[in-house]
């Protein structure tokens, strides 16, 4: 399994509700609120699948107009 550390910037103010949001995906472990306008979090993902932080920004954003863009800081494998 591939797991990445994703940092997702919400527009000000929306960060606990995106948080909230994002929180309930599956694979997806919450780390913390950063900020009025940052989440950071983990996403588990099968093997073979490498997401473009493109990609990942447009599915998040087809959930929420609170969310303005997504960057993976870094992944790893895990047994």
């Amino acid at each position: 399994m591939r797991v990445a550390n994703i940092v997702v910037e919400t527009q000000p103010g929306k960060a606990r509700s995106v948080a909230d949001l994002i929180g309930e995906l599956k694979g997806v472990e919450l780390q913390s609120v950063a900020s009025d306008h940052e989440v950071l979090a983990t996403w588990s993902f099968p093997p073979g699948q490498h997401p473009e932080p493109e990609g990942v920004t447009e599915v998040l954003q087809a959930m929420t107009g609170e969310i303005l863009g997504v960057a993976l800081v870094d992944e790893e494998e895990r047994g």
